[in-house]
């Protein structure tokens, strides 16, 4: 429940300065007049107030785009601080541009990091304003009490040891419902025409993916289709397109560390490159898809979007992220509700799997805003921070404005009203009198918003219409397509289906504490990362089992020989580390 206690706490505290410096004698009428002069103050500095560009370079951005932020999400930022967005181009190279900022000596005003190495890079260069020095300016992220535990995580624990604020996490509180990221999907019709037989092990993806294959060789317009398809675009430390497996049983291979796995259903944690590691049965499966025929050659070049086109295309069988299905689920690519066959991507999880499912981000995820010292205008930008951790403008840069996609009903409740624009998100569907645009732009360009989408308001409802009770119960029967695959599952989500088979991997937020290495260790992680890469893809595309054994042996030796033991017992005891440190925020 959202709680405005100390904010409120916060606004008195200001009328009492205010009254006080009046030096009022009658609480009624100085009061009644200290607060009708505020008013007007205020009202005359929001009409004299000059427009403020700030520049943005935020990391965690999925867009490659940059310029001034457009659209009905910018309208209402223009709308209530007259300010606007500049954002700088992010895409694959982030970490290389934030490296040029870094060694330039300035940074753009406002900063989204995509990970706590990353944020400490720019702590210890002294290059962030220190956040707590500033709560009068800050009311939204010092009085909400959904923040306040992230605060304090971040002052204790990822402040360079200085106590201060920084950076300030985002995406915190609840997990959402029935959200999960890793989810193994197939596409639907294909699947039914083989009689849905039955998968016991990721293993037995393959015999079934090889007899859709064979069932549906090319698409309508006669091009190859593939059991598997990859990109490489995203790889830092490994194959990352196929460490990401292991989340389908429990296993964390991104946030601990990317050359760990560490088990959130036994707590046990151990290098990537152990000889029993899931790592390997992952480059296995890939191997064994590729003896087969069945893994799309160009899978080790070509980038996400390519790989993304033939999903669309509906040339790929296998997906492994849940949103990963490219435009074949749109409505409007006439699969899902197809009168005769309703066709799609749907998720198909075999028997032995328990998938991961995100803790309660009580101190946020590893991505964090943050302002730079050398901004020219802090104010403005302490302004813009605040609002973009106000709960009111997360809730209308998560569902538009009330009146266009949706409204409250008599008892309060939040329901969309205009599914079209919501679901066509990308289509400029949004009316001009708003800012125009498509749906996505309000969240779009930072990817990650201060709360969770799950986190509940004072009615009762979540911040986003993708967990209100009517957008729950439209889910089950969305699309023609979904209701065979929930009458196939005998429930209405696949969170139910999941929980009655004991197949869903909790996770701690301990996975969010584990300390970032010296600047040494992460040279030494880099370097091994570029074997682990390397060898990998080798090991995918090596001619036979005994050459796949080989390349193993060469990958883990040379690991090894640039520090991987040093590697792994640092993680290991910064992991039980964490385990102690969660007790206090969990």
């Amino acid at each position: 429940m959202r709680k405005r206690g100390l904010a409120l706490a916060m606004t008195a505290a200001l009328v009492v300065g205010t009254l006080a410096g009046c030096g009022g004698n009658s609480a009624d009428t100085s009061g009644s007049q200290a607060a009708q002069q505020s008013e007007a103050q205020t009202a005359d500095r929001e009409q004299s107030r000059e427009e403020v560009t700030l520049s943005a370079f935020i990391q965690q951005s999925v867009t490659g785009e940059s310029g001034i932020w457009q659209g009905w999400g910018a309208q209402k930022l223009h709308d209530d601080l007259n300010m606007k967005i500049n954002f700088d181009p992010t895409g694959n190279e982030v970490e290389s541009k934030l490296s040029q900022y870094l060694v330039a000596g300035e940074l753009p005003d406002i900063i989204g990091f995509k990970g706590l190495d990353q944020a400490q890079l720019a702590m210890d260069a002294g290059m962030l304003l220190p956040l707590d020095e500033y709560q009068d300016q800050l009311p939204n992220i010092f009085g909400e009490e959904v923040y306040q535990n992230a605060v304090k995580y971040s002052q204790d624990y990822t402040s360079g040891g200085s106590g201060k604020l920084y950076i300030m996490p985002t995406a915190i509180g609840p997990t959402a419902y029935n959200a999960y990221n890793w989810v193994p999907l197939l596409q639907w019709s294909v699947y039914k025409t083989l009689g849905k037989p039955e998968i016991n092990t990721l293993e037995d993806y393959l015999d079934v993916v090889e007899q859709m294959v064979k069932e549906k060789p090319t698409t309508p317009d006669g091009e190859k289709v593939y059991g598997f398809s990859l990109f490489s675009d995203w790889d830092k430390y490994t194959a990352l397109e196929i460490s990401t497996l292991s989340f389908m049983y429990g296993i964390d291979t991104e946030y601990v560390s990317t050359l760990m796995e560490t088990n959130i259903i036994t707590n046990e944690t151990k290098s990537l490159l152990a000889d029993d590691s899931f790592y390997k049965r992952a480059l296995k499966f890939y191997f064994d898809a590729n003896q087969r025929g069945l893994l799309d050659p160009d899978a080790m070049t070509q980038t996400y979007d390519e790989m993304v086109a033939k999903l669309s295309s509906g040339r790929v069988m296998f997906s492994w992220f849940s949103w990963l299905t490219g435009t074949y689920n749109d409505p409007n690519a006439g699969h899902v509700n197809n009168e005769e066959d309703p066709d799609g991507y749907a998720s198909v999880v075999a028997k032995d799997m328990k998938l991961y499912e995100a803790p309660d981000q009580t101190i946020g995820r590893n991505w964090y805003f943050g302002i730079s010292k050398s901004c020219k205008n802090p104010d403005a930008a302490l302004e813009f921070l605040n609002w973009l951790y106000d709960l009111d403008v997360c809730q209308y840069l998560t569902n538009g404005p009330e009146g266009v996609a949706w409204e409250k009903g008599e008892n309060g409740e939040p329901v969309i009203t205009n599914w079209d624009i919501v679901d066509q998100k990308t289509e400029m569907l949004m009316p001009e009198d708003v800012g125009g645009g498509a749906f996505q732009d309000g969240v779009y360009a930072f990817n990650t918003l201060g709360p969770q989408a799950a986190t509940e308001l004072d009615d009762g409802f979540t911040l986003s219409y993708r967990y209100w009770p009517s957008t729950i119960e439209r889910d089950a029967t969305k699309t023609k397509m979904k209701v065979e695959v929930n009458e196939w599952l005998g429930t209405t989500t696949l969170a139910e289906y999941l929980y009655a088979n004991d197949m869903v991997g909790k996770s701690t937020q301990a996975v969010n504490m584990v300390q970032i290495p010296s600047d040494d260790q992460q040279i030494i992680e880099t370097q091994i990362g570029e074997v682990v890469k390397k060898y990998s893809w080798q090991m995918v595309y090596a001619k036979d089992e005994a050459e796949f054994e080989s390349l193993w042996q060469t990958m883990v030796n040379d690991a090894k020989g640039l520090g991987l033991d040093q590697i792994t017992e640092y993680y290991t005891t910064e992991w039980n580390n964490a385990l102690e440190k969660v007790k206090d925020y969990e």
